[in-house]
């Protein structure tokens, strides 16, 4: 018989979440990938693999300025829509071009052609408009940068309207199970979607402060006044510059840039006002200044140049959602709520599994469970997320929101624990299900400078 019985127990910390490096960009037929499924891309060359063949066109013809393309096999636009397409290798060439054309059944389209271009010797192919931008959005998302992967999500060769509603899908289904088990924290979307209603229906679903979604959207000058109304917290939105190259997608840039944080105290997470963007274009400031001055005051982004820095590089200005809120305000607001669930749940399961130091609904239970979030709030501070230092305070509700009100805690970082006495007292059936809604935290999240204003004073009284 042994002198000595060990009992042993393992206590592990929490993986770390991945979700907020975590997006996808958007493919409406651009892929061989079956609709609402995904795949990782780890470097520029890997979308090759899965990239859709254009559509061949099997006949084509004009008659009073309509012309009627036939296609060799089925496609999957809805009968009645309108799809921005391209086509190419036609001989004669006037018909090769970019049309949004109108789907009369399963495998044929009509659109308008003033001019009668002939009979056609040479069958070309043809690719939805939205189906080429996934290349675009591959293209510069990699020349922003190779250090983090992307997904490329597949919708199916449909209608903006059908895609933005198999998009929907997809998200309900990706957060039902809560941010542990969600995929995806932010979308790169097709151009196409800036005037699709049914799109800012989607993004408008998802404006809580909790909510952890997040959509990259390419208006333009005509356009994004539509989008400056709604105000979307959730909405990183931008416009392109006048002419950009044919393998160019603007917001895949600061889309690359947002998903390469990577938070900890040596790597913190600097604004995103004014990063450099590579891979992109510039949006011409001569004679530009007022619509400039205007997309800033609308919170939409643009690629801007370095010069006032002296410096030669492009970046992006000014980094804020629609909202008028600094990019990097929501993606702490979306750390804290990530982290502090997961932290809080590990203390919580590893305290129901050690025979050493249980954890049990009492007072030390409480603190222990402020201190762990105390922990990660400590965390997010260090990474450059979150302002000013960590307090604890057990406090009763009414006089925690007291002293906040009077600015007591203003600039720090706090969480409170009702006291087990007092929280129980209040809430008697609480404690009987093992339910404590005691804890709560302020935090205010860290930002850049944007505008400085500097007072010189030029004197001549030399010597005084």
């Amino acid at each position: 018989m042994a002198i000595v019985n060990i009992n042993v127990s393992v206590t592990n910390p929490p993986k770390p979440s991945q979700l907020l490096k975590s997006g996808a960009l958007i493919s409406v037929g651009g892929t061989t990938l079956m609709p609402g499924s995904y795949e990782l891309l780890t470097s520029k060359d890997d979308l090759k693999t899965i990239s859709a063949l254009p559509k061949q066109i099997s006949s084509i013809f004009w008659s009073e300025n309509v012309v009627t393309v036939t296609l060799d096999e089925p496609h999957e636009w809805e009968v009645g829509a309108r799809v921005p397409v391209v086509i190419s290798g036609m001989v004669p060439d006037a018909y090769n071009g970019a049309y949004t054309v109108t789907i009369g059944s399963t495998n044929d389209f009509t659109f308008t052609l003033l001019a009668d271009p002939g009979e056609a010797t040479v069958m070309g192919a043809v690719s939805t408009v939205a189906a080429g931008e996934i290349q675009q959005m591959n293209t510069t998302y990699w020349a922003q940068g190779t250090n983090r992967a992307v997904y490329v999500l597949e919708l199916g060769d449909l209608s903006s309207t059908a895609a933005v509603t198999a998009l929907s899908k997809f998200i309900d289904e990706d957060i039902s199970l809560g941010n542990t088990y969600q995929k995806f924290f932010s979308y790169l979307v097709p151009r196409e979607w800036d005037t699709e209603a049914t799109f800012k229906t989607l993004a408008n679903n998802y404006t809580s402060p909790g909510s952890l979604v997040k959509f990259f959207v390419t208006t333009t000058i005509s356009t994004y006044a539509a989008w400056a109304s709604g105000k979307y917290p959730n909405v990183f939105a931008g416009v392109e510059a006048p002419v950009i190259g044919a393998t160019e997608y603007s917001m895949a840039a600061p889309f690359q840039s947002s998903l390469a944080n990577d938070p900890s105290s040596s790597n913190m997470v600097p604004p995103m006002a004014f990063r450099f963007m590579y891979g992109v274009t510039d949006y011409p400031p001569a004679g530009n200044g007022k619509l400039l001055k205007a997309l800033q005051d609308n919170n939409i982004n643009y690629i801007g140049t370095a010069a006032e820095g002296g410096l030669s590089n492009k970046m992006l200005v000014a980094g804020h959602m629609l909202d008028g809120m600094p990019f990097n305000y929501w993606y702490s607001v979306a750390w804290c709520a990530i982290n502090l669930e997961m932290d809080l749940a590990n203390e919580v399961i590893n305290g129901s599994n050690t025979t050493v130091n249980p954890l049990y609904y009492e007072p030390q239970g409480i603190s222990r469970l402020q201190r762990r979030g105390l922990k990660t709030l400590r965390s997010g501070i260090s990474y450059g997320l979150i302002l000013g230092q960590v307090i604890d305070t057990q406090l009763s509700q009414d006089a925690f929101n007291e002293a906040y009100e009077k600015g007591t805690y203003a600039g720090s970082a706090v969480i409170n624990a009702v006291p087990f006495a007092n929280y129980t007292s209040l809430n008697p059936s609480d404690y009987a299900d093992g339910k404590y809604s005691g804890l709560s935290a302020v935090v205010t999240p860290k930002r850049g400078f944007e505008s400085i204003t500097f007072n010189l004073n030029v004197t001549n009284f030399v010597g005084a």
